[in-house]
């Protein structure tokens, strides 16, 4: 593998035997043939798709501690407290 750095300036690993003309360098083309308008349609485009790829991470990490949470309180009442509450105690009133 060797480390490379595309026209953006973002860097990335390629194989040594990869074509030159990637999918990458076709779609770096052809977004530079575009009308500015639609550049910029597209650019906002992306970006909401990657937000909406964040948000969606992020309400499947929050959904799975919750559910792991409500496990271990399940957990916990089946098995019982480790120490019993005030209705175990005796009164000594």
């Amino acid at each position: 593998m060797t480390e490379s750095t595309n026209v953006g300036g973002e860097s990335g690993a390629r194989s040594e035997g990869s074509s030159t003309g990637s999918a990458a360098d076709d779609v770096r083309q052809a977004f530079a043939g575009l009308p500015l308008d639609q550049k910029i349609s597209t650019l906002i485009q992306v970006e909401l798709d990657m937000l909406g790829d964040a948000v969606s991470s992020v309400v499947s990490a929050v959904s799975k501690a919750v559910d792991d949470v409500a496990r271990a309180c399940e957990t916990s009442e089946e098995s019982g407290p480790a120490t019993s509450g005030a209705g175990g105690q005796a009164s000594t009133s």
